[in-house]
């Protein structure tokens, strides 16, 4: 298949099965996945409403195993334009059944091109080798004890949203706007789903959305004439008010009023990827959240760390609640089974600590999480 706008200027935001088949005429690839996880979570709760004597320590066997296929159709003319679809089928061992991309596309090839459907956007926040990243008493989803914002709100994959994006390139610059509306609360939500609920601080924690969101997300990347710099730089924002609301310790909160921003340096060489990215976001009646993250893979290995801070607005009081931060570390090591390129075993272990989750002062909590991944590429 040639090379698309998509490949480019999305840096690193999918991955690519190494033993994918394409037709002669390269308009059909067929491919897919298998990935097996076994992973070991364990999670110390400290003091928090409960009072300060309160502690509880819990380990847990998970799996969220999956099988994915994949199948995208491409036709280009002489003119350089094209039209192009993809879909991937996504079959958990839970028996539930999932879709990662499902998108039509066409444009002009290394000049623009329009996408409607599930997708993800360009990445403004790589975590590099996050094999396994558990974060304590919070996640990447709103509505945690801490929140690690990293601008992927509005970046894709939006279960019953709707998504479009159009972008554009020139020379060593890619450009894009894409936006996501409808029901956007399984959007603000956290992707950590192999923890079980039960070791979550928010029980009485909900989002709702009104069906009517629209949040626009714009990004622009610049790539060094060598290839070996890349630094982007974007946001995105809600348009529509009361269109998605927080139920959080009996509080509720519109969170259509919010934004945020994020920024990246990646570094590239023949073996080593090394990001370095900033992000921050403003919910006018909820929160400040602040996210920074570097990471290197190097080779088969993987190494990377995050800090996250959370300013809690109070609006019963008025009063600002305490500070939440939290840090995590995480490292993978990957070999390959035998001697087959398609297939590869990864060892991976984050480890994440947290203070005043939800801005409750000594609510902390410490979680610990040991994967295997099995990948099988065909």
């Amino acid at each position: 298949m040639k090379k698309t706008l998509l490949a480019t200027a999305v840096l690193l935001a999918s991955s690519v099965s190494q033993a994918e088949w394409t037709s002669p005429d390269e308009s059909l690839t067929i491919g897919g996945d298998a990935e097996i996880n076994f992973d070991v979570v364990k999670n110390h709760k400290g003091a928090g409403e409960t009072g300060p004597d309160q502690t509880n320590t819990q380990t847990q066997l998970n799996d969220d195993s999956r099988i994915k296929m994949m199948v995208m159709w491409s036709t280009t003319c002489s003119t350089g334009n094209f039209l192009m679809a993809k879909i991937e089928p996504l079959i958990r061992t839970d028996a539930d059944v999932r879709v990662d991309d499902a998108y039509f596309m066409f444009g002009a090839e290394g000049a623009w091109e329009f996408q409607i459907g599930r997708y993800e956007a360009m990445n403004l926040f790589p975590l590099g080798k996050d094999v396994v990243l558990n974060y304590a008493n919070g996640s990447d989803g709103l509505g945690k004890g801490i929140y690690y914002y990293m601008a992927k709100e509005g970046r894709g994959r939006a279960d019953q949203a709707g998504q479009a994006r159009i972008a554009a390139k020139a020379d060593n610059w890619s450009a894009e706007i894409s936006t996501i509306y409808g029901n956007t609360a399984n959007v603000l939500m956290s992707t950590q789903e192999y923890i079980d609920e039960s070791l979550s601080n928010d029980d009485d924690t909900f989002l709702k959305s009104t069906n009517n969101s629209f949040m626009i997300r714009p990004a622009i990347n610049f790539m060094s004439e060598t290839g070996g710099l890349s630094l982007s730089f974007g946001g995105e924002f809600e348009v529509n008010d009361d269109s998605v609301t927080l139920t959080a310790t009996n509080e509720t909160l519109n969170l259509s009023d919010r934004y945020g921003l994020a920024a990246t340096a990646t570094f590239m060489s023949d073996s080593m990827v090394w990001n370095t990215s900033v992000a921050y976001q403003h919910a006018k009646h909820y929160m400040k959240a602040y996210t920074v993250n570097t990471n290197i893979t190097l080779g088969a290995f993987g190494i990377g760390a995050s800090y996250a801070n959370n300013d809690f607005f109070n609006k019963q009081t008025d009063k600002e609640k305490a500070k939440a931060n939290s840090y995590a570390v995480y490292t993978a090591y990957t070999l390959p089974i035998f001697d087959f390129d398609e297939a590869t075993v990864t060892f991976a272990l984050s480890y994440s600590d947290t203070k005043n989750g939800f801005g409750i002062k000594d609510n902390n909590e410490e979680t610990t999480a040991f994967r295997i991944r099995f990948n099988y590429y065909f």
